[in-house]
């Protein structure tokens, strides 16, 4: 049985990983605990959105840290470009999602941070782990 984690929350400046520390208004940290059971993280989740206030292209990538993994992982996870009148030019990116086989190790914590390479305005990003 799989057992999902959930973080979000802004980017806040280019070329620097951000914790993702928020649980839609519930108080929280930046680390997940792996759940009891479990030993690998088999499926990523991440969805981006800015609104789109300065013109550029960025891609977006998160990070994962903590005690729980055997080494620091990161993926780019999305991108956006932006070209005309930033008022009106919002943009919101279809969810990504990505098999993959990272080992964990059970009750101990995994840390998510996300970043963008250009500042392309207000970015959001919320991560989903799912591990089995």
């Amino acid at each position: 049985m799989a057992s999902y984690r959930t973080r979000e929350g802004a980017i806040t400046a280019a070329d620097s990983f951000t914790a993702l520390d928020s649980l839609y208004g519930q108080s929280t940290s930046s680390s997940v605990q792996v759940p009891a059971g479990t030993s690998a993280i088999v499926g990523i989740m991440a969805s981006i959105s800015t609104d789109s206030a300065t013109n550029g292209a960025a891609t977006f990538s998160m990070q994962l840290t903590g005690d729980g993994l055997t080494e620091q992982q990161t993926l780019t996870v999305g991108s956006a470009g932006v070209d005309g009148t930033p008022a009106s030019n919002g943009m919101t990116n279809l969810p990504f999602k990505c098999d993959v086989a990272i080992p964990v190790t059970a009750s101990n914590q995994v840390a998510i941070a996300g970043a963008m390479d250009t500042d392309i305005g207000t970015a959001q990003m919320s991560v989903t782990l799912v591990f089995a």
